[in-house]
């Protein structure tokens, strides 16, 4: 996701885990590793930026490093290639300044279990939670997890480009019937963050949880955390996180960009002065997108005439002829096209480029978001997706073109 000194006194370690006397060093850690299913061979150790090799030798393998931050997100896994990573193919954990043990299950790594750690031993505590969530919700889990095979084997079997698409909107509805299961997620994680206030994995919750927050919850929320931890690279970034919540809101000035659009031309936010622009950030892969593109070509016949611009951010940085494919099928080549700009660090999902990001300058996190921007270059609604959002987006337009 998203340096600052290394630890140096043992009072941190004191502070951290509560018995500096057992610290292997300030501002190191060791992880001692035993691993079922894989005698000798090798596992790979990601942190930060780093990817590392680790020899396992008779079921056992040894870990260790200099911590940057108070605790540390790291990885392990069966590949080196990010994107290759299954579900059973890594595990994510925290490290800190104690000793710590692991024993992993390499036919699936999310077996895995880390002891020694208190930010891990916070995270196990709310997957505990999380898990009686699930329980509930079996029966849609099931159809959905179904769905994922079907189009997996689909995929594998290089089925045609329209089957696939077929599955991806079976998968988009079953995903919606798992809507209540994941408000009582985010639910379980603003309890956790209200009666853990100290723990490091409230920074962690408070990051995955903050887009449906307005920039004053988030900033309370974060204002009552443990100050140990803020001093941290993630808890730096999260901060940033938050201060970025006042781009793309109703009042705030419109994300400048200066780029190229589907036919090559230069394109700048300055060339629709003069009119409202509503900003679709969406993407081909994005079913909602897709599925909400008749209602913005009926919308964009009705108001055109009378000062309304529709500009389509797409994120498929990657996938430029999806990206085209897409645009020409849903008939939505009548308004502007640009992508969003950001590029990957091969391999990786390390950001190269971020200051040519488009969504950034706007705050987005979740597909299909509109930004409606008024002719003097401010934006004047914030539209996530949903049925009560569409609705919202129909009734400021009727009302801003009534007398036009």
């Amino acid at each position: 996701m998203k340096s600052l000194n290394i630890i140096k006194t043992a009072l941190v370690c004191l502070l951290l885990q509560g018995f500096a006397n057992e610290c292997e060093a300030q501002g190191k850690f060791k992880i001692d590793g035993t691993v079922t299913g894989l005698t000798d061979g090798k596992i790979y150790f990601l942190h930060g930026k780093k990817t590392d090799t680790v020899q396992v030798t008779k079921g056992k393998f040894q870990i260790s490093g200099e911590l940057e931050d108070p605790v540390e997100y790291i990885a392990i896994a069966n590949t080196s290639d990010q994107r290759k990573m299954t579900d059973k193919a890594y595990v994510s954990l925290f490290a800190e300044a104690t000793p710590m043990t692991l024993q992993l299950n390499y036919a699936d790594f999310k077996k895995t279990k880390l002891k020694g750690s208190k930010a891990q031993d916070d995270a196990y505590k709310f997957d505990a939670s999380i898990d009686k969530i699930k329980l509930k919700y079996k029966k849609e889990l099931d159809q959905f997890d179904a769905i994922r095979k079907k189009y997996d084997d689909a995929r594998a079997a290089k089925k045609s480009e329209e089957v696939l698409e077929a599955i991806k909107y079976e998968d988009n509805d079953a995903r919606g019937r798992l809507e209540p299961m994941y408000k009582e997620y985010e639910d379980a994680a603003f309890k956790f963050m209200k009666e853990n206030p100290k723990s490091y994995y409230s920074l962690q919750l408070l990051r995955m949880n903050s887009r449906n927050l307005k920039y004053d919850e988030a900033k309370a929320y974060y204002d009552s955390f443990n100050p140990l931890y803020k001093k941290g690279t993630m808890a730096k970034s999260l901060e940033a996180d938050i201060e970025n919540m006042k781009k793309g809101v109703p009042g705030a000035p419109a994300g400048p960009f200066n780029t190229t659009d589907i036919n090559g031309n230069p394109i700048k936010l300055d060339d629709f002065k003069g009119k409202y622009l509503l900003v679709d950030f969406w993407a081909s892969w994005c079913v909602p997108c897709r599925k909400g593109n008749p209602h913005l070509l009926k919308l964009y016949g009705e108001y055109k005439s009378k000062g309304l611009e529709i500009l389509g951010v797409s994120d498929d940085d990657r996938a430029h002829d999806k990206w085209r494919k897409a645009v020409e099928k849903d008939g939505i080549g009548v308004w502007k096209h640009v992508l969003r700009g950001l590029q990957y660090k091969e391999g990786t999902y390390e950001k190269i480029n971020p200051e040519k990001d488009i969504s950034d300058g706007y705050n987005i996190h979740v597909l299909p978001t509109k930004i409606l921007v008024d002719p003097n270059g401010i934006i004047v609604a914030r539209y996530d997706g949903g049925e009560e959002d569409d609705a919202k987006m129909d009734k400021d337009l009727s009302e801003i073109f009534k007398n036009k």
